[in-house]
């Protein structure tokens, strides 16, 4: 658990230190960035997450309905993070902003980044009953978290022009997800069995949400784009690779 914890603590944090470098990121470099991530953890969650759930010994009517609560779960917290955690970097035009608003906002990218952290704490299934190791999940959160902090840095900037209060919330924001991690694994004797199932599944939900909300939105006006469908599909197809050589190697 503790390579997982400085994973999640230190792509996060580069993310948001990126942001004094964003002059050697080009906006192209970090769209297709997006693109990619949300191709992986798409993938991810169909291929790694989905199949755990529905393997389960919960109703999956239950899980399905865990799922679409995570799912709308996810979009009321967009409701209060302007949409930080799939890249959305716009910064308000004025610097005073309300105390509370800054509160409610960076409150709710928390609580998104707590969630996703729970769910490295599962033991992945399967075939053949075996576990298999979650470096694939991993990888595609570490991305996501980096490019979730580029986008939170770029935010503050809007409306916060002190440096130390904004690195403040950054290292706040770097440690939500290894909190999550870490809470998980310690109340996981509290949760087991069918609770953990439905907190994996709602945030499954939370994911799928995510991630569909990067690909549509990658293609302003729902233009084709053949270089951004080639980069989801590249995103996509790693984790599917990562996936079958893990269960190959480890089953």
């Amino acid at each position: 658990m503790i390579v997982e914890f400085f994973a999640l603590f230190l792509s996060a944090l580069l993310g948001g230190i990126a942001v004094a470098l964003r002059g050697a990121l080009t906006a192209r470099v970090l769209q297709l960035l997006l693109v990619f991530s949300g191709g992986y953890l798409l993938a991810n969650t169909l291929l790694h997450l989905m199949p755990e759930l529905f393997v389960s010994n919960v109703n999956p009517l239950y899980i399905g309905g865990c799922i679409m609560i995570g799912f709308f779960l996810q979009r009321f917290i967009e409701t209060f993070s302007r949409g930080v955690e799939h890249g959305h970097a716009m910064a308000p035009a004025s610097h005073h902003v309300k105390h509370h608003k800054i509160f409610s906002f960076l409150s709710s990218i928390a609580l998104h980044a707590l969630l996703d952290g729970t769910i490295l704490t599962h033991g992945h299934l399967h075939a053949h009953g075996h576990l298999h190791a979650k470096e694939g999940l991993l990888l595609g959160m570490m991305l996501h978290k980096f490019l979730e902090a580029f986008a939170l840095m770029s935010v503050l900037r809007g409306f916060i022009t002190s440096r130390r209060r904004s690195l403040l919330y950054l290292v706040v924001f770097s440690l939500a997800s290894p909190m999550g991690l870490w809470l998980s694994n310690y109340a996981n004797h509290y949760i087991a069995g069918c609770g953990g199932m439905i907190l994996l599944a709602i945030v499954t939900g939370n994911f799928l949400y995510i991630s569909a909300t990067i690909l549509f939105e990658a293609t302003p006006g729902h233009h084709s784009n053949q270089v951004m469908l080639w980069t989801s599909l590249l995103g996509a197809s790693l984790a599917a690779l990562v996936e079958f050589l893990l269960v190959f190697f480890l089953n």
